[in-house]
């Protein structure tokens, strides 16, 4: 498992977190969730890169 540091503003983290609550889950869990979201609908910009690979 690899560690990152990123910056939120207050006001996305407080969302964030109450919204990782209301779930019964982490707010890492929350945060990895929305991270494997985004890279599941950015996933051709990767395979284009294979490609060209």
């Amino acid at each position: 498992m690899k560690r990152v540091n990123i910056s939120v503003s207050e006001e996305s983290h407080t969302k964030a977190k109450v919204i990782s609550v209301l779930k019964g889950i982490t707010l890492n869990e929350y945060y990895e969730s929305a991270i494997n979201e985004a890279l599941s609908k950015d996933k051709t910009l990767l395979e284009k890169l294979k490609r060209q690979i």
